[in-house]
């Protein structure tokens, strides 16, 4: 009779039963050596191959169809000249020290891109560069103004931009350029100076020019030029040269309420 066996005992596992490592964990996962990747797909193809020396050539091709026709495509490399670089991050460009991907661009368009993050130099109506002139109104000059619209109408034909500042509030601007059909590129709003206002007005605002002039009383409004680097013009100065009328008694629209709100 026969022996009985312990089949428990029988050792039963082969090498093709033993986990195979996922290419570029070594990269994703942190496991592994690159260097073993290629160790481990030659192993993985000797246990594909039948140890029988006796099969024939077209046996063993027969018996690839077969199991590739069996278990779909084996995802074996594609022939090729190997790179020295192969054992590099895959995606990450030749240049940064990868394996290829998205090919980066020359020099010189890396300077271009550079320029294009630089700041661009601030540009006027009249093309690169700063504007001509800038001017501001006060508000007490403009409230000497005898026809406020004309004025400014004539001062745009001569000036690329034109605002208005005063120690008011932003409200009582705006019901003024209302009120007089006036419209201006910039003012200061509540809580701005009017001198922070205009100092604030550098190389990188769209209202930079070479000549930014303050147009104010004499006497009242001085401080805004020099506190904020301006130049300072006399309302009966710049009225005289550009034949602006004013009025005998400034107007205030202040008066009404105090707050130049009108109610």
């Amino acid at each position: 009779m026969t022996d009985s066996i312990d089949l428990d005992e029988l050792d039963v596992s082969t090498d093709s039963d033993a986990e195979k490592p996922n290419r570029g964990d070594w990269f994703w996962m942190g496991e592994g050596d690159p260097d073993d990747e290629a160790d481990a797909a030659d192993a993985g193809d000797d246990s594909d191959e039948s140890p029988d020396s006796s099969s024939s050539a077209g046996d063993d091709v027969t018996a690839s169809v077969n199991s590739d026709a069996d278990t779909g495509a084996d995802h074996r490399a594609i022939p090729r000249v190997p790179r020295t670089n192969d054992g590099s991050p895959v995606g990450i460009p030749i240049e940064g020290g990868g394996a290829g991907g998205a090919a980066m661009g020359s020099a010189s368009d890396q300077e271009a891109d550079t320029d294009a993050d630089a700041e661009p130099e601030p540009t006027g109506p009249h093309g690169s560069g700063p504007s001509e002139m800038t001017m501001a109104l006060t508000y007490e000059a403009v409230k000497r103004l005898e026809n406020p619209a004309a004025a400014f109408a004539d001062a745009e034909g001569w000036t690329d931009w034109l605002g208005i500042v005063g120690d008011v509030d932003a409200h009582v601007i705006t019901k003024f350029q209302r009120e007089s059909v006036v419209d201006v590129d910039f003012f200061n709003g509540t809580g701005t100076g009017p001198a922070e206002r205009l100092a604030g007005i550098d190389g990188h605002s769209m209202f930079f020019a070479e000549r930014m002039a303050v147009v104010g009383v004499a006497g009242v409004d001085e401080y805004i030029a020099e506190d904020s680097g301006w130049e300072f013009v006399p309302l009966s100065t710049a009225a005289e040269k550009a034949g602006w009328s004013l009025a005998d008694e400034p107007s205030d629209p202040r008066a009404d309420g105090g707050d130049g709100s009108g109610t």
